[in-house]
């Protein structure tokens, strides 16, 4: 069988949620099966560093389209999948992106969420007009299998868009225990202690800049304590993220909070171990890696109790109203007044990381893409 995987989405340069989905999945997958070959395709002008996808039973296809030329030509059927690389059994799109198939190939596609459905005030103009212009309905009702990250966004799906539950089956993804692990050499917590001139004890918010994360919230949280604590907030600028840094800058407790902007992968294991304890008070989240990452390192994590973060996480962390900046207050004088709860909700989390494993996603999924 021939096995189209449209890359697409790796074209950032950043690795935040969907990235992190598609690389680990991507390289467990093709380890795992041997019997099938696969064409992965992407879209750039600068051909891309997939060294760590070179296997014998793989290719790798550029196209060099101008992104708006390409996408529009996908939305009005001048351009195909075939056309761009080919013919191939199945499209496996392991993020919802604009395409178009001029045969009847297996489609399968994973769902991460629906928040721009849900909570279309949380995105700019121009990321509406893109959700409006990717039409989720049209794919999703056209996919033969859809790989959906929790139950909540499996149930999203049906309830919003009535999308056939037969045909969706609910994928965990995992969590990297070879990068994400409570024993990290001293020298690896120096360096990014150093790098990123960090203080001493401090709670940490990785997420994206953008309001769906709930930063907001969490300042005013922050602001309200009365504990010798910082707050590190670090990840890449989204959107509607202004707001947010000014927030930052006029607060209170701007002296107490440090910004570090995106945080390359392989230095975020080293950050969550020497926090306190993680904060993740989103509003929407179809999924979640970063508590159970935060829980890979022995940490525990104060959790939105809304979506799908208590299916995820359950009783391993610290569930808190969103909403409320008291809630988290409460949760984060929990943790710093009881070390023993936080040790034991640490360990917890670690339990439960191990619970979602990379290799069993890989497998499900490959059953979903081959219709076995």
């Amino acid at each position: 069988m021939k096995i189209a995987i449209d890359l697409r989405s790796l074209s950032s340069g950043y690795v935040s949620g969907v990235e992190n989905y598609i690389l680990n999945l991507l390289d467990h997958m093709l380890k795992l099966d041997k019997s099938n070959t696969y064409i992965l395709f992407y879209n750039a002008f600068q051909r891309k560093a997939l060294s760590d996808f070179h296997f014998v039973n793989s290719q790798l296809v550029n196209s060099r389209y101008p992104n708006k030329f390409l996408n529009l030509g996908l939305k009005t059927g001048a351009l195909n999948f075939e056309k761009l690389i080919g013919e191939f059994d199945v499209l496996f799109m392991p993020n919802p992106n604009q395409f178009c198939l001029k045969s009847q190939a297996r489609l399968v596609v994973t769902a991460h969420d629906l928040s721009p459905l849900v909570t279309p005030e949380f995105y700019d103009v121009k990321r509406r007009l893109w959700h409006k212009f990717l039409n989720y309905r049209k794919i999703f009702e056209r996919a033969d299998a859809i790989a959906a990250v929790s139950d909540y966004t499996r149930q999203d799906l049906i309830r919003l868009l009535g999308i056939n539950e037969s045909k969706i089956k609910t994928v965990y993804p995992g969590v990297n225990a070879n990068l994400f692990k409570p024993d990290l050499p001293e020298s690896a917590l120096r360096l990014v202690r150093n790098l990123y001139g960090l203080p001493g004890d401090y709670m940490l918010f990785l997420n994206t800049l953008e309001p769906r994360k709930n930063l907001g919230n969490l300042i005013k949280a922050f602001e309200r304590l009365d504990k010798d604590i910082f707050l590190v907030v670090a990840g890449k600028p989204g959107w509607k993220y202004r707001g947010l840094l000014k927030q930052i800058k006029r607060s209170a407790k701007a002296h107490r909070i440090k910004f570090l902007g995106y945080v390359q992968e392989d230095h975020k294991p080293a950050l969550m171990r020497m926090a306190k304890f993680l904060v993740y008070p989103s509003f929407y989240e179809g999924f979640g890696f970063q508590p159970l990452e935060a829980g890979a390192c022995g940490r525990p994590a104060v959790v939105s109790s809304v979506t799908s973060l208590p299916e995820v996480l359950g009783s391993a962390s610290l569930l808190v109203n969103p909403h409320d900046p008291q809630s988290l207050l409460a949760a984060f004088n929990l943790l710093l007044d009881e070390p023993g709860l936080a040790k034991t909700l640490g360990e917890k989390a670690q339990a439960k990381a191990r619970t979602y494993a990379w290799e069993k996603t890989a497998r499900e999924t490959l059953a979903l893409i081959t219709g076995r």
